[in-house]
């Protein structure tokens, strides 16, 4: 059984924090050397310093980023930067947002979710972790014992009743919090009211929850209540370890976008005798009309490989020299048996297995592992800019992929399988620092 409980959020302070947008960031894991710099002086407030702090050469054991957080945690609690609300909460989150000329808004609530070990099944993976993320993670959550960031999950609601609840709870309120930035918009309610929140704990209580970001997150959750308890006696397993902030969303939620992650290659030789290749196994067609030349080529590729990807596999191929192709796999599970019989079921109609198994390792005969491990491929979520590197001779081919649909990440899931690392995008990230989940509360 799911097992979610409200609590006393650690949040930001109107009087003190004059501009809610200037202090949120994203989460860790997306925040290049470049965008830390420059959240770092977006504010002296901002999360970034205890979500992910700046490194310093003159670094020691008693002076380091985990250190500086854990101290700056404790400056900003006691002049009153952040403070707990005065009773336990459910909080509703919306953020809203714009990707393709579209508007989003995807709806989150953000609780206590307790922690459970995959193999009960009550929260299921769908991708592996890596081990440093999880030691940097796990540091920082022995220094501050806050979770700063949630984990993002989602939940079947078929029928709409969490959704609807949610719905009559915020209509018609003011919100406790807006963080108005220049892509997206953060609006927070809290939901204190005893009777609903019961009902919320009961409605959720047979759900399963899948995550889709923050998997690093909750696996050095977890290991921190392994920790906890292996040095404690008794452990009663109501101590604020064995909980996690988590942020569910419904796996209806229009605004539940997954974005595809595309993949860019090395390749020995980068010529026709590679299209020859894939001509063996897969429809390869040039797109060559007068009307997707130019600038404009990229995006009719998209719309076709979105189009085909209805009734196969389908891959844009970029290729030096501003030339595109249509890939098409019209069975791309017997191809993908062809190759590997003992793949699970639940990969083979996956596009990113088609790829990676099919077309990298097997037809192309190229290390499919990430570059920085030794391999070939590198990872890109901006299709233009995946075009924009094979154009300016950074890599041999880019392959652009259909997003993976939400019903097939639960089906893996469910099967107990996993898929590729940077399979899936799903987008935004939920914000760090709305809501603070301080353990020691």
């Amino acid at each position: 059984m799911t097992e979610i409980r409200p609590f006393r959020g650690l949040r930001y302070q109107a009087g003190q924090v004059d501009d809610l947008a200037r202090v949120i960031a994203p989460p860790f894991d997306v925040i290049s050397p470049d965008e830390q710099r420059a959240l770092h002086a977006r504010s002296p407030h901002n999360i970034v310093r205890l979500e992910y702090g700046e490194t310093h050469d003159e670094d020691n054991e008693a002076n380091n980023r985990y250190t500086r957080a854990a101290a700056t945690l404790a400056e900003w609690s006691a002049s009153g930067v952040l403070a707990q609300d005065d009773r336990p909460a459910f909080y509703i989150y919306d953020q809203e947002f714009e990707h393709d000329a579209r508007h989003y808004c995807r709806r989150a609530l953000l609780t206590r979710v307790r922690l459970e070990d995959w193999a009960k099944g009550t929260i299921r993976p769908h991708e592996n972790t890596m081990a440093p993320p999880k030691e940097d993670r796990l540091r920082l959550l022995r220094a501050c014992r806050a979770n700063f960031s949630p984990v993002l999950t989602f939940y079947r609601d078929p029928q709409g009743a969490v959704t609807s609840a949610l719905q009559e709870t915020t209509s018609g309120h003011n919100p406790l919090a807006v963080a108005e930035g220049a892509t997206e918009r953060h609006t927070l309610w809290s939901l204190s009211e005893e009777k609903a929140q019961r009902w919320l704990q009961q409605q959720l209580a047979p759900a399963t929850l899948y995550i889709a970001d923050g998997h690093h997150r909750y696996e050095t959750a977890l290991a921190y209540r392994d920790e906890r308890q292996a040095a404690a006696a008794p452990w009663t397993g109501q101590e604020p370890e064995n909980f996690v902030l988590a942020g569910l969303t419904a796996a209806e939620d229009p605004g539940l976008l997954i974005l595809p992650i595309h993949r860019l290659v090395h390749l020995p030789r980068a010529d026709d005798s590679v299209l020859e290749r894939l001509r063996q196994y897969l429809a390869v067609e040039e797109v060559t009309s007068a009307q997707t030349q130019g600038e404009a080529a990229p995006h009719r590729l998209l719309e076709l490989i979105a189009e085909r990807g209805r009734s196969g596999s389908a891959f844009g191929l970029c290729w030096p020299g501003k030339r595109f192709f249509l890939l098409t796999a019209e069975d791309p599970q017997g191809l993908v048996a062809h190759f590997y019989s003992e793949c699970p079921v639940q990969w083979r109609d996956l596009d990113v297995i088609v790829l990676e198994i099919a077309l990298l390792e097997n037809i192309l005969g190229i290390d499919r592992r990430p570059v920085q491990e030794g391999g070939t491929v590198a990872i890109e979520p901006e299709a233009l800019e995946a075009c924009r590197q094979v154009q300016a001779g950074h890599y041999s081919a880019a392959f652009l992929l259909n997003p993976v649909p939400v019903e097939k990440v639960m089906d893996v899931a469910d099967a107990g399988q996993r898929m590729p690392r940077k399979s899936t995008f799903f987008y935004p990230k939920l914000a760090a620092g709305l809501v603070i989940n301080r353990l020691d509360d």
